[in-house]
């Protein structure tokens, strides 16, 4: 679809400074990584309680 879109656009498109750079992209990459390690490293630490007889932090 979008090269359909590009290919009726009749010449180069020129972007403003504020268009995102990737750095934007790059921050929420980074940002879900991390969140997503967070919750992977609390699922371990509810399993290790669980197989060693603790409370369930849940």
């Amino acid at each position: 679809m979008l090269a359909l879109i590009t290919s009726r656009i009749p010449g180069p498109v020129t972007e403003t400074v504020d268009r995102d750079p990737g750095i934007l992209t790059l921050v929420f990459v980074c940002a879900r990584a991390v969140r997503s390690g967070t919750e992977a490293a609390f699922a371990r630490r509810c399993a290790l309680a669980r197989a060693a007889g603790g409370p369930n932090p849940l």
